[in-house]
């Protein structure tokens, strides 16, 4: 009499590192730290956020009125994902009552991000007398003006770098052919320090592993 045996191997699954690149999706959601955010798990669902929100796709922008949490207090936001796209947060309006967030104008291992900050100012203010011009008032007045910030965002730790000629020679200092086009590029080429910052990112991908994206 013949035996048939029949062997059964455990069938795993395995999930695998994604890249993190223009089609990489996270889960939607508020993520308070930068590691919450590399493994793709947000701390608080958009039903426990208040406040109304304000999407500005075409300025990589996202702004929330009156955020906030509606069962307790948790730590300001990281970052936000929304329809799969993560928006980084940036400031906080006080006066108008906003938090706002900007989103990636590149993406991988060294993004970047453009976003608006307000800088504070006093200013010694005089007025002079017309007939023997001198001066008969001062006082100090404060003065809020905006101004626009480029920054590198080093996706790994979350750390954010000034957006210039001497930051992005020395991230990509392990390319000795980007260095070399670097050296002979103006400082002020924003184009091509951004086409330095793409071609490392493709040689030095980020690595993000796909879990649940159950919040």
């Amino acid at each position: 009499m013949k035996w048939l045996v029949v062997l059964v191997f455990p069938f795993c699954l395995l999930a695998q590192d994604r890249t993190f690149d223009a089609d990489f999706r996270f889960a939607d959601g508020v993520y308070l730290s930068n590691a919450s955010l590399l493994a793709n798990r947000p701390d608080v669902s958009w039903e426990r956020i208040t406040g109304e929100m304000v999407q500005l796709p075409d300025d990589y922008r996202v702004q929330v009125d009156n955020f906030g949490y509606r069962e307790r207090d948790y730590a300001p936001p990281y970052a936000i994902a929304l329809d799969g796209l993560p928006y980084y947060f940036v400031r906080e309006d006080s006066k108008r009552g906003f938090h706002e967030f900007a989103g990636l104008r590149s993406v991988g291992r060294y993004a970047t991000l453009q976003y608006d900050t307000l800088i504070y100012s006093r200013q010694l203010m005089k007025a002079y007398n017309p007939v023997n011009g001198q001066a008969f008032r001062q006082g100090y007045v404060e003065r809020d003006r905006q101004r626009r910030l480029y920054r590198i965002l080093d996706s790994a730790t979350g750390k954010r770098l000034s957006f210039d000629h001497p930051t992005v020679m020395r991230l990509v200092a392990r390319e000795e052919d980007l260095v070399a086009a670097l050296e002979r590029t103006s400082p002020d080429d924003t184009p091509k320090l951004l086409r330095a910052l793409e071609l490392y990112n493709e040689r030095h991908p980020l690595l993000l592993p796909t879990q649940d994206r159950t919040p």
